[in-house]
């Protein structure tokens, strides 16, 4: 099996191909230029641009690859404390004999864990903590493999802030103006991670209830016998993974709370304001940072740095086991950062050669001409399911395909631009469920010691109930998306409901404010 890394860099071979094909064809564009509309023809890149293309995309995309290789070392460092498996195991022990409640929080937790950095790989060591947890209490060993993998993985199909997918594919759409950031459609997709969260864990605790559903019976004796003679060694949640633990959420707060495009929502300049007073009368803490909704993914490279550092303060690692820690952790997401790499280099063969204008255009003219964004949404659903099979992963996905899409997401950038992302974290989602492609899925069952026959039989049910679901949450939030509202409580006592293009006035003698985000 072909990796992601393998399939994108033949597919910059194919371009390069390509590339001569249309140049002796004669093939032409059209390209907006200083002086009006031009025909262009396709240029030809040769063997060398071959291996110059991923350079030049690691170049392109410097500064996500950056954020990603400092998050990578920030979330090893929380995993060399252990506070996550302690976490989990306090979670289970204060849920003792009340097994079902232990299986709603884990899968809670998980799927926070999914949707706000992107479990994947880490998640492999949680399967020893959950299937004895499971067998002890009388089920088997397939329900604890579904806490861990539906939970995770839902948290990561209904993403929310996930940068491995949010932040890639916003600055994928980006490179074509700004035309979208990462807080757009985050209300939205937090509505949707609830109820697909709520969905996965009733189906989970109904797999629980029900053993003639087990698909793995037969070997209940030989698997008491093997995970709970292998269990995991007891961890105490001290003082100091307590502090871990919080510090882990707060940094992914922050980098929330930093990410979204306050100023655009809120309708002012709060932020840009504050951060001006910060330069000016408070240099000593930052002189060049843009503040909250502002900044850039290095300044979040750099929150999670510290937040780092303070979690060596506090676990008291000292600078070699630190150094040691952080480093295997960037490490651990260098193969992320090289498959992002070659994505992007994709995009540079792509507009060197002008293929790329020839490509939008003829998803204009296919998927473009459907005059119904909801219809569109359908559309790169089912096409993102299909190209997630040939490239499982997600922000190797981003980087080389949304480049391609900013003439069909300019159409009606206010449902496009978030819906198409929240559109390719669904179907991307779905697929890494159960693709054998997957390093976690072949882990899985690697660790859980089921076949891949019996992992899709017994997966399917559940993957397929969260396509329908997922499926009719893209297209409600297709219908009723688009729109900017936040309400004002002006001096003359009246609700000014405002959106993008209208304005409605509701008497009201109240002096408030408050606002809603992009519902989609």
């Amino acid at each position: 099996m072909l990796s992601a890394f393998s399939i994108l860099f033949i597919t910059i071979a194919i371009l390069v191909l390509i590339s001569w094909i249309f140049k002796w064809a004669g093939v032409t564009v059209q390209i907006s230029t200083d002086k009006g509309v031009e025909t262009k023809t396709i240029l030809a890149v040769g063997i060398f641009d071959l291996f110059k293309a991923p350079m030049q995309g690691f170049i392109d995309r410097a500064e996500i690859i950056v954020f990603i290789l400092s998050l990578g070392a920030f979330i090893n460092v929380v995993v060399a404390s252990q506070a996550l498996e302690g976490f989990s195991q306090l979670i289970v022990s204060k849920m003792k004999g009340k097994e079902i409640w232990a299986i709603v929080s884990l899968m809670i937790f998980f799927g926070i864990c999914g949707t706000a950095e992107g479990m994947a790989e880490e998640s492999l060591g949680f399967y020893m903590i959950c299937i004895p947890l499971m067998i002890a209490a009388g089920f088997d060993k397939f329900t604890g493999l579904l806490i861990v993998l539906v939970g995770a993985g839902t948290g990561v199909l209904a993403l929310t802030v996930n940068p491995f997918l949010i932040s890639i594919a916003v600055d994928s759409l980006n490179k074509a103006g700004k035309i979208t950031n990462t807080g757009d459609g985050l209300v939205w997709r937090l509505v949707s991670f609830i109820v697909l969260m709520s969905i996965s864990i009733t189906m989970v605790v109904l797999y629980k209830n029900n053993p003639a559903k087990s698909i793995v019976f037969k070997t209940l004796e030989e698997d008491k016998e093997f995970f709970l003679s292998n269990s995991t060694e007891k961890i105490e949640m001290n003082l100091r993974r307590k502090l871990t633990i919080s510090i882990f959420g707060a940094a992914f707060l922050i980098m929330i709370f930093y990410l979204v495009g306050w100023d655009s929502i809120l309708g002012n300049k709060n932020s840009e304001i504050l951060a001006n007073f910060v330069k000016v009368h408070i240099p000593y803490l930052t002189g060049t940072d843009d503040g909250f909704g502002h900044g850039g993914l290095e300044s979040v490279a750099a929150i999670f740095l510290i937040s780092s550092i303070l979690l060596a303060i506090v676990n008291s690692l000292g600078e070699e086991k630190f150094i040691k820690e952080f480093m295997a952790g960037a490490c651990d997401l260098l193969g992320v950062c090289l498959v992002l790499a070659v994505a992007a280099g994709i995009t540079w063969i792509l507009k060197v050669t002008r293929m790329q204008e020839l490509f939008v255009a003829g998803l204009q003219s296919s998927i473009g001409a459907i005059k119904s964004p909801i219809l569109i949404l359908l559309v790169m659903f089912l096409l993102f399911i299909l190209l997630s099979f040939l490239i499982p992963s997600s922000s190797g996905f981003a980087g080389a395909v949304f480049p391609l899409l900013i003439g069909v997401v300019l159409k009606q950038q206010d449902v496009l631009a978030s819906g198409s992302i929240t559109a390719f974290s669904f179907a991307s989602g779905l697929v890494n469920l159960i693709t054998p492609t997957s390093g976690v899925v072949m882990g899985v069952i690697a660790i859980t010691r089921i076949d891949y026959g019996k992992f899709v039989k017994g997966i399917s049910p559940f993957v397929a109930v969260l396509s329908v679901s997922s499926l009719t949450l893209l297209l409600i939030g297709g219908a009723i998306g688009g729109t900017i509202a936040y309400i004002i409580i002006t001096h003359s006592n009246d609700i000014q409901i405002k959106m993008i293009n209208n304005d409605f006035n509701i008497g009201n003698k109240t002096k408030l404010k408050f606002w809603i985000l992009y519902f989609f």
